[in-house]
């Protein structure tokens, strides 16, 4: 249950957060020879201790999902940050139908319990969404239905459907939010356009894609898209570093991977100002993220490890940390 203090809430936030995972923790992980090793320093940090690393990775998000839930004193923002979660068990469940298989490894961490979702897709009841995904989930069955469904098909109308949702809900006094999905929107909008071109695409097969809710309106789009040059300089209010990325992976898709990499970041960094407040939900969410990110990272060194990768390889790919 919420409660309504933020300074209590806050104040266990803190306690916890002394053993976060830091770059300190991180680059010993990187260290140790084998995934085993890493395994074991893991456990040292109090890291769920089961016999699947992907399983485990989500226990250590959901612990954090139950305690925001029960600290936070406004629960609607928190849960627009775990709808996200409810949204890719969606796309697990909905792209299993497709494929005539079972979803697995589907999230706990959403707001709807996951064996309600797979309960609304049997049956084909999807009253426990908002409106704005039961039309794209209508959609989606329609294209199930004739057997002709693109897997990315089914991620770009829900991603889509999620935006909007997002902006229907979101309160204005959220400024801090709003900057933060506005963002989202604009860099992954980025991202696809920068691929798009890449792959000689039309403006229309990019149009479909575009992410409800950005700054950047769907004119703009077009106008950079015909002149691609002036593609990058429509990342140019977010900074230099994320403008030079943006430009690094106009002159060459390979980079594409890394200017998403310091996307996220970004949105990351949003909350940063908020790591020693102790009166704004603001700095709740942040938790949320950092135990997201901690998470994210625990995934690619363990499977890095696993797969013979250097600490190099490794750790180009990590994402930034909260802590």
């Amino acid at each position: 249950m919420p409660q309504d203090s933020i300074y209590y809430a806050i104040g266990r936030i803190s306690l916890i957060e002394a053993n976060a995972i830091n770059s300190a923790k991180l680059e010993r992980l990187l260290q140790a020879s084998t995934t085993q090793e890493a395994r074991r320093i893991l456990n040292e940090y109090g890291w769920p201790d089961g016999d699947n690393d992907e399983k485990n990775a989500l226990k250590h998000v959901q612990n954090a999902c139950k305690l925001i839930l029960e600290l936070t004193t406004d629960v609607e923002m928190v849960k627009l940050f775990l709808f996200k979660n409810d949204v890719t068990n969606l796309k697990i469940i909905l792209k299993a139908s497709a494929l005539k298989t079972q979803p697995e490894l589907l999230s706990p961490n959403g707001t709807i319990d996951p064996e309600d979702l797979k309960i609304a897709a049997e049956e084909k009841q999807y009253d426990i969404f908002p409106e704005e995904l039961q039309a794209a989930i209508k959609e989606i069955e329609e294209t199930i239905i004739q057997d002709n469904v693109n897997p990315m098909y089914i991620d770009i109308l829900l991603d889509k459907a999620y935006m909007s949702y997002v902006f229907n809900k979101l309160p204005k006094k959220h400024k801090l939010l709003h900057k933060y999905f506005t963002t989202m929107a604009d860099t992954t909008n980025y991202a696809m356009a920068i691929r798009s071109m890449h792959l000689g695409k039309p403006y229309e097969f990019l149009k479909n894609m575009l992410l409800p809710g950005g700054t950047i309106t769907e004119s703009n789009w077009q106008k950079a898209y015909d002149e691609p040059e002036y593609l990058p300089l429509l990342m140019q209010a977010y900074g230099g570093k994320l403008y030079q990325s943006a430009i690094a992976a106009f002159m060459d898709d390979a980079k594409i991977a890394s200017f998403q990499k310091t996307a996220d970041d970004s949105l990351l960094e949003l909350f940063f100002p908020y790591k020693s407040s102790i009166d704004k939900d603001e700095r709740l969410i942040g938790h949320l993220l950092m135990r997201d990110r901690e998470a994210q990272a625990i995934r690619l060194i363990l499977a890095g490890k696993e797969n013979g990768f250097s600490k190099e390889i490794i750790q180009e790919r990590l994402r930034e940390l909260y802590v």
